[in-house]
């Protein structure tokens, strides 16, 4: 039996290579395309503006918009949505990268930086407009929380540690996230803010050298993974009192990680190992009873590696819809949408994705608005 991978899969180091956080502050209303992705592949391109982002398309099925960027930007991803539509994100500026607002209606909105820093990142957006993200400079990364009107506040930093990061943020002003000593996920330590900012450390299985956290629910419960040794992940979720628990795997599952929950309903991926054909991802969603589901991969692609990211409570799609990414019958990862019965739908992509360049879903919210990236530019979904 071969090693599994680190915690990083192919997927994840292509994007870490997407943007450099650095520094800026603007608004942009631009003209944005809207895609529609129909069921035998039929799709075109409309020019314009659409005010709520809903293009004038005559065929049904998945519609993929492409998100404005900053002035002189090349490159964006969004990475959380709420249920007003609002998405945040990042996007280049031409040298640096800063964190971004998404309205509703496409205008983006540069959310700038800590004082001193040069870059900045989003990374989710509670119901009433809250941001977490983290503000960086050559020193390293100090998680923050951006509030509705803008204004940015640092998050106490666990001592003795220089690289934190804020991924998810709850309806009461709780957020969960990192905090290492250096850059490497290796050294990780899973974290808690509270509404005043303080931190919690919110440890690691028994054994374990590193975790990091990445979603957090309404009832303050966090989920994320925990790390052995040799590197290798387990998917946990710490309750609301610190208390960590594994998750269950797979047959055959050997390592695994949690990205995303909600209402009890928990999404991500397991890596599992078959003899005779090696290991893969397998998008999982991990139910509030305790149980866990292999959501599989996009029809006509068995045995394709697919990882699941994010998992709705309810909504026009119903508590436990998942979206993330799966390998397409072409070979390329492509936006993947699981229903709450674990049908797989391809969401699509921009028409301009260059080949080598890969597509995938963060977030969803629950009228069923998608958001994530297509050949390295922030998108968003309608279903």
């Amino acid at each position: 039996m071969s090693d599994p991978p680190y915690f990083l899969s192919p997927l994840d180091v292509r994007l870490s290579n997407l943007s450099t956080d650095r520094g800026g502050c603007h608004d942009l209303a631009r003209g944005i395309r809207t895609v529609s992705i129909g069921k035998k592949l039929g799709a075109f391109v409309a020019a314009g503006v659409f005010a709520l982002g809903v293009p004038a398309v005559a065929e049904a099925g998945p519609t993929v918009t492409a998100l404005a960027e900053l002035p002189g930007g090349s490159g964006s991803g969004a990475w959380g949505v709420n249920n007003h539509g609002v998405a945040v994100g990042w996007s280049n500026t031409g040298t640096s990268a800063h964190a971004v607002r998404w309205a509703e209606n496409g205008a983006v909105t540069d959310l700038g930086t800590l004082p001193g820093d040069t870059g900045s990142r989003a990374t989710a957006i509670a119901w009433d407009g809250t941001v977490v993200g983290r503000s960086s400079s050559p020193k390293g990364y100090r998680a923050v929380r951006w509030s509705p009107d803008g204004a940015i506040t640092e998050l106490a930093s666990l001592p003795g540690t220089t690289y934190c990061t804020a991924e998810a943020v709850d309806v009461h002003g709780f957020v969960a996230g990192h905090c290492s000593d250096d850059y490497s996920a290796s050294t990780g330590r899973a974290v808690r803010w509270a509404p005043d900012g303080t931190v919690t450390e919110l440890g690691k299985l028994p054994g374990d050298v590193a975790s990091r956290a990445l979603g957090i629910s309404y009832e303050k419960v966090v989920v994320g993974w925990s790390s052995r040794p040799d590197g290798s992940t387990r998917a946990v979720r710490w309750g609301e009192d610190g208390s960590v628990t594994e998750l269950p795997s797979l047959p055959g599952g050997a390592q695994s990680d949690a990205r995303g929950i909600n209402n009890g309903a928990i999404a991500g991926r397991i890596w599992v190992y078959t003899p005779g054909r090696g290991g893969v991802h397998h998008a999982v969603r991990w139910n509030a009873d305790g149980t866990v589901t292999d959501l599989g991969a996009l029809p006509g692609t068995s045995g394709a590696p697919s990882e699941a990211r994010a998992v709705t409570a309810g909504g026009v799609h119903g508590a436990g819809t998942v979206v993330g990414e799966s390998r397409n019958a072409d070979g390329r990862y492509t936006a993947a949408h699981w229903s709450a019965n674990g049908a797989a739908v391809d969401l699509g992509a921009l028409p301009n994705a260059g080949a080598g360049t890969i597509t995938f879903a963060t977030a969803v919210n629950a009228p069923g608005v998608v958001v994530g990236s297509s050949g390295g530019h922030a998108v968003r979904w309608t279903i």
